[in-house]
């Protein structure tokens, strides 16, 4: 014959408790908000690779990829950030739950 075994569920102490996170008014997380900051960090860069030197760009200091309009920066790696950015960084953050 089988055995009876107690099948009690194992108290938790108080402190060990996961408490759920906090929601602001609009159901945003901390999560939510950190994505946002990373997402605005993309953004801001890659529009900071985007203004050339040529031109007189807002770069605080020199291009490691001098070329103007057509250098590595701003033709390859500021599409791809702001892409990154709007695309694909805030939209999880406004749809991670």
């Amino acid at each position: 014959m089988a055995k009876k075994t107690d099948r009690r569920p194992v108290a938790r102490q108080e402190g060990a408790r996961k408490e759920p996170a906090q929601e602001t008014p609009i159901g945003f997380t901390r999560i939510n908000y950190i994505l946002f900051a990373a997402a605005a960090g993309l953004i801001l860069l890659g529009f900071l690779f985007l203004s050339s030197p040529v031109f007189g760009g807002g770069f605080p200091f020199v291009h490691p990829f001098k070329g103007g309009v057509n250098g590595w920066l701003t033709m390859n790696a500021a599409p791809v950030l702001l892409v990154l950015g709007y695309c694909v960084v805030i939209p999880i953050a406004i749809i991670k739950k």
